[in-house]
């Protein structure tokens, strides 16, 4: 999987568009506050932003499905070409990016001074400064489902959570899906259980939440009435089959810290909010 393919894959195009153990990161100091670039003026920085805007939209799309818009604003175009800019602001509608469906996605620059130093002799792209980032995701019930039985690395994940099965001596998991009803997320699972023939299906009520910057599926609750389960045991087996932890994967970098701050269900969608951060001097590939 591409990581982190909406945030630190698309930076990496701002040097050509105009030619970990904390949550506590601070904006850094603004050097541009009070200047007001030639360029701007001029409006020549704005055909910059909108190039930059352009090719930026080009690299989210080579990784990732959907429809984009991107909003770059920067302070003049010699600090364009180095790699600083004021904020950048993505929209993403019915995204699909290595297999993790998202309805809605929302990206925004929460420092007014970015600062992305490119080395393309080496292929490398350096974070001058802290660089923090707010999301919002919007998840529906056909998002889930098309992330869960079609990502490979989900379906991965079912064949590993089945050996966890048969050393609890529970079930194996022949399919997964998910259903949202009544604002109510029911996780579904289609089973193969010894000495029974049939695959019967085995639905259960989950609550999500977001605890220690994670989304975390608590107080299950079986709403099949011919089943009986230890549900202490099959939580964890939930827990590592959550399709909204899995679809936080398209964040996943060592390098950067990423904390979900609330999840809600309205509408019978699922909104995720958080933050990404990635410390000052963390160099990584383009």
């Amino acid at each position: 999987m591409k990581k982190i393919a909406l945030v630190l894959g698309l930076m990496f195009m701002l040097g050509s568009s105009v030619n970990a153990s904390s949550y506590e990161f601070s904006c850094p100091t603004n050097p541009y506050s009070t200047s007001i670039g030639l360029s701007n003026i001029t409006g020549i920085n704005f055909l910059a932003e909108r190039t930059a805007d352009m090719l930026i939209k080009n690299a989210i799309l080579k990784d990732s499905k959907g429809k984009y818009k991107v909003d770059m604003q920067s302070y003049n175009i010699s600090s364009l070409k180095k790699g600083i800019f004021k904020s950048l602001e993505i929209n993403g509608k019915d995204t699909n990016t290595d297999g993790i469906y998202i309805s809605n996605i929302k990206l925004k620059t929460l420092c007014d001074y970015n600062y992305i130093e490119l080395d393309n002799k080496n292929n490398t792209a350096k974070f001058k400064e802290n660089f923090l980032m707010a999301f919002a995701l919007q998840l529906t019930q056909d998002d889930l489902i098309n992330t869960m039985q079609s990502n490979r690395h989900y379906l991965e994940l079912i064949r590993k959570a089945n050996s966890i099965g048969n050393a609890s001596k529970l079930f194996n998991i022949v399919s997964t899906s998910a259903k949202i009803h009544d604002n109510k997320m029911y996780y579904v699972m289609k089973v193969a259980i010894p000495l029974i023939k049939k695959r019967p299906e085995i639905v259960i009520q989950t609550d999500l939440k977001a605890r220690a910057g994670e989304i975390i599926i608590d107080d299950s609750h079986l709403i099949t009435n011919s089943f009986s389960l230890d549900m202490s045991k099959l939580d964890k087996i939930l827990n590592y089959l959550n399709p909204l932890e899995f679809a936080m994967g398209i964040f996943e970098e060592k390098q950067a810290v990423t904390k979900v701050h609330e999840i809600t269900i309205q509408n019978n969608t699922i909104n995720v909010t958080g933050t990404l951060n990635v410390p000052k001097d963390v160099v990584t590939e383009q």
